[in-house]
Protein backbone atom coordinates (compact mmCIF):
# COMPACT_ATOMS: atom_id res chain seq x y z
CA UNK A 1 0.00 0.00 0.00
CA UNK A 2 2.83 2.39 0.80
CA UNK A 3 3.99 2.14 -2.80
CA UNK A 4 0.63 3.36 -4.12
CA UNK A 5 0.65 6.35 -1.76
CA UNK A 6 4.23 7.41 -2.43
CA UNK A 7 5.05 10.66 -4.24
CA UNK A 8 5.30 10.52 -8.02
CA UNK A 9 8.73 9.91 -9.46
CA UNK A 10 10.46 13.19 -10.51
CA UNK A 11 10.54 12.00 -14.11
CA UNK A 12 6.95 10.70 -14.16
CA UNK A 13 4.23 12.33 -16.28
CA UNK A 14 2.59 13.71 -13.12
CA UNK A 15 5.71 15.72 -12.34
CA UNK A 16 6.63 16.62 -15.90
CA UNK A 17 3.62 18.83 -16.55
CA UNK A 18 2.53 19.92 -19.99
CA UNK A 19 4.96 20.41 -22.88
CA UNK A 20 6.10 23.96 -23.56
CA UNK A 21 4.52 25.53 -26.65
CA UNK A 22 7.76 27.13 -27.80
CA UNK A 23 8.44 26.22 -31.41
CA UNK A 24 11.89 24.76 -30.89
CA UNK A 25 12.33 24.22 -27.16
CA UNK A 26 14.71 21.32 -27.72
CA UNK A 27 17.16 23.57 -29.56
CA UNK A 28 16.89 26.18 -26.79
CA UNK A 29 17.55 23.56 -24.14
CA UNK A 30 20.48 22.12 -26.05
CA UNK A 31 22.02 25.56 -26.61
CA UNK A 32 21.67 26.36 -22.90
CA UNK A 33 23.17 22.98 -21.95
CA UNK A 34 26.13 23.58 -24.26
CA UNK A 35 26.66 26.96 -22.61
CA UNK A 36 26.59 25.43 -19.12
CA UNK A 37 29.03 22.69 -20.13
CA UNK A 38 31.38 25.19 -21.80
CA UNK A 39 31.48 27.35 -18.66
CA UNK A 40 31.23 24.86 -15.82
CA UNK A 41 31.70 21.35 -17.17
CA UNK A 42 29.10 18.60 -17.44
CA UNK A 43 29.29 17.44 -13.83
CA UNK A 44 26.97 20.15 -12.52
CA UNK A 45 24.50 20.07 -15.38
CA UNK A 46 21.00 19.07 -14.28
CA UNK A 47 17.64 19.16 -16.00
CA UNK A 48 16.29 21.42 -13.27
CA UNK A 49 19.14 23.90 -13.76
CA UNK A 50 18.53 23.77 -17.50
CA UNK A 51 14.83 24.53 -17.07
CA UNK A 52 15.67 27.55 -14.91
CA UNK A 53 18.19 28.82 -17.47
CA UNK A 54 15.68 28.62 -20.32
CA UNK A 55 12.73 29.84 -18.26
CA UNK A 56 10.37 26.86 -18.47
CA UNK A 57 8.75 24.63 -15.89
CA UNK A 58 10.97 21.96 -14.27
CA UNK A 59 9.11 19.23 -16.13
CA UNK A 60 9.23 20.75 -19.62
CA UNK A 61 12.71 19.47 -20.59
CA UNK A 62 11.66 15.87 -19.92
CA UNK A 63 9.52 15.93 -23.06
CA UNK A 64 12.77 16.27 -25.05
CA UNK A 65 15.31 14.59 -22.78
CA UNK A 66 13.91 11.69 -20.70
CA UNK A 67 16.83 11.79 -18.26
CA UNK A 68 20.16 13.46 -17.61
CA UNK A 69 22.11 10.90 -19.62
CA UNK A 70 20.07 11.57 -22.75
CA UNK A 71 20.76 15.28 -22.30
CA UNK A 72 24.51 14.68 -21.93
CA UNK A 73 24.45 12.47 -25.03
CA UNK A 74 22.79 15.22 -27.06
CA UNK A 75 25.39 17.75 -25.88
CA UNK A 76 28.26 15.38 -26.66
CA UNK A 77 26.91 14.62 -30.14
CA UNK A 78 26.59 18.33 -30.80
CA UNK A 79 30.21 18.56 -29.73
CA UNK A 80 31.20 15.99 -32.35
CA UNK A 81 29.24 17.87 -35.02
CA UNK A 82 31.02 21.08 -34.04
CA UNK A 83 34.41 19.40 -33.96
CA UNK A 84 33.92 17.78 -37.38
CA UNK A 85 32.92 21.13 -38.86
CA UNK A 86 36.17 22.61 -37.56
CA UNK A 87 38.51 19.71 -38.22
CA UNK A 88 37.23 17.11 -40.69
CA UNK A 89 37.93 16.85 -44.37
CA UNK A 90 34.97 18.44 -46.14
CA UNK A 91 35.60 16.54 -49.37
CA UNK A 92 38.11 13.94 -50.55
CA UNK A 93 41.52 15.46 -51.27
CA UNK A 94 43.60 14.66 -54.33
CA UNK A 95 47.29 13.85 -54.64
CA UNK A 96 49.45 12.65 -51.80
CA UNK A 97 49.98 15.89 -49.87
CA UNK A 98 49.72 15.50 -46.10
CA UNK A 99 48.68 19.14 -45.66
CA UNK A 100 44.95 18.36 -45.13
CA UNK A 101 45.92 15.84 -42.44
CA UNK A 102 48.20 18.39 -40.81
CA UNK A 103 45.41 21.00 -40.72
CA UNK A 104 42.91 18.51 -39.33
CA UNK A 105 45.16 17.23 -36.55
CA UNK A 106 46.24 20.71 -35.45
CA UNK A 107 42.59 21.80 -35.45
CA UNK A 108 41.70 18.75 -33.34
CA UNK A 109 44.31 19.73 -30.75
CA UNK A 110 43.08 23.33 -30.83
CA UNK A 111 39.52 22.09 -30.19
CA UNK A 112 40.73 20.13 -27.16
CA UNK A 113 42.32 23.30 -25.76
CA UNK A 114 39.60 25.83 -26.59
CA UNK A 115 36.67 23.57 -25.60
CA UNK A 116 38.15 21.75 -22.59
CA UNK A 117 34.88 20.87 -20.82
CA UNK A 118 33.10 19.77 -23.97
CA UNK A 119 36.11 17.68 -25.00
CA UNK A 120 36.09 16.01 -21.58
CA UNK A 121 32.39 15.14 -21.93
CA UNK A 122 33.05 13.65 -25.38
CA UNK A 123 36.08 11.56 -24.42
CA UNK A 124 36.33 11.09 -20.64
CA UNK A 125 32.86 11.20 -19.09
CA UNK A 126 30.38 8.55 -17.98
CA UNK A 127 29.29 8.38 -21.62
CA UNK A 128 32.63 6.72 -22.36
CA UNK A 129 33.41 4.73 -19.23
CA UNK A 130 33.03 1.92 -18.28
CA UNK A 131 31.63 1.28 -21.77
CA UNK A 132 31.42 3.55 -24.77
CA UNK A 133 27.94 4.79 -25.59
CA UNK A 134 26.84 3.36 -28.97
CA UNK A 135 25.81 6.85 -30.13
CA UNK A 136 29.28 8.24 -29.42
CA UNK A 137 30.83 5.13 -30.93
CA UNK A 138 29.06 5.84 -34.20
CA UNK A 139 30.21 9.47 -34.15
CA UNK A 140 33.81 8.40 -33.54
CA UNK A 141 33.57 5.87 -36.36
CA UNK A 142 32.65 8.66 -38.78
CA UNK A 143 35.85 10.49 -37.87
CA UNK A 144 37.93 7.33 -38.06
CA UNK A 145 36.71 6.47 -41.54
CA UNK A 146 37.51 9.99 -42.75
CA UNK A 147 40.97 9.67 -41.22
CA UNK A 148 41.51 6.24 -42.75
CA UNK A 149 40.48 7.51 -46.18
CA UNK A 150 42.92 10.43 -46.02
CA UNK A 151 45.84 8.31 -44.81
CA UNK A 152 45.21 5.82 -47.62
CA UNK A 153 45.43 8.75 -50.03
CA UNK A 154 48.67 10.08 -48.54
CA UNK A 155 50.34 6.67 -48.21
CA UNK A 156 49.14 4.44 -51.08
CA UNK A 157 52.49 2.61 -50.96
CA UNK A 158 51.61 1.00 -47.61
CA UNK A 159 49.77 -2.29 -47.49
CA UNK A 160 46.61 -2.55 -45.39
CA UNK A 161 48.35 -4.13 -42.39
CA UNK A 162 51.18 -1.60 -42.26
CA UNK A 163 48.79 1.28 -42.79
CA UNK A 164 46.64 0.13 -39.87
CA UNK A 165 49.66 0.01 -37.57
CA UNK A 166 50.72 3.52 -38.55
CA UNK A 167 47.20 4.88 -38.18
CA UNK A 168 47.08 3.53 -34.62
CA UNK A 169 50.51 4.99 -33.85
CA UNK A 170 49.71 8.41 -35.32
CA UNK A 171 46.36 8.61 -33.55
CA UNK A 172 47.96 7.60 -30.24
CA UNK A 173 50.44 10.46 -30.58
CA UNK A 174 47.86 13.06 -31.63
CA UNK A 175 45.16 12.04 -29.16
CA UNK A 176 47.66 11.68 -26.33
CA UNK A 177 49.00 15.17 -26.98
CA UNK A 178 45.45 16.57 -27.22
CA UNK A 179 44.57 15.00 -23.86
CA UNK A 180 47.64 16.51 -22.20
CA UNK A 181 46.86 19.89 -23.73
CA UNK A 182 43.22 19.61 -22.64
CA UNK A 183 44.27 18.90 -19.04
CA UNK A 184 46.89 21.68 -19.09
CA UNK A 185 49.55 19.06 -18.31
CA UNK A 186 52.13 20.47 -20.70
CA UNK A 187 54.72 22.64 -19.00
CA UNK A 188 57.05 25.00 -20.83
CA UNK A 189 60.65 24.64 -19.76
CA UNK A 190 63.30 26.28 -21.91
CA UNK A 191 64.75 25.38 -24.33
CA UNK A 192 61.62 23.35 -25.16
CA UNK A 193 58.99 25.10 -27.30
CA UNK A 194 55.86 26.48 -25.66
CA UNK A 195 52.82 24.15 -25.88
CA UNK A 196 51.17 26.13 -28.69
CA UNK A 197 54.42 25.96 -30.67
CA UNK A 198 54.88 22.30 -29.83
CA UNK A 199 51.53 21.13 -31.24
CA UNK A 200 52.33 21.60 -34.96
CA UNK A 201 55.75 20.04 -34.47
CA UNK A 202 54.21 16.97 -32.82
CA UNK A 203 51.80 16.65 -35.75
CA UNK A 204 54.64 16.94 -38.25
CA UNK A 205 56.64 14.24 -36.49
CA UNK A 206 53.61 11.94 -36.33
CA UNK A 207 52.93 12.37 -40.05
CA UNK A 208 56.48 11.37 -40.89
CA UNK A 209 55.31 7.81 -40.24
CA UNK A 210 53.52 7.98 -43.58
CA UNK A 211 56.74 8.57 -45.49
CA UNK A 212 58.75 5.87 -47.19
Amino acid sequence: MSATLSSPDPASPERRGKPSHREDLRSELLAAALDVVAREGHEGLSIRKLAEAVGVSPGAPYHHFPDRRSLLLAVALEGYDRMFRETAFRSPSSGTSAEPLFRTFTAFIRFAVTEPHLFTLMYESELVRPTLSPELGRAQDVGFQLLRREIARVAPHLNEHERSIRIATIWSAIFGFAMQANRAMLRHQAPEPAPDELAPEVVKQALRLLEG
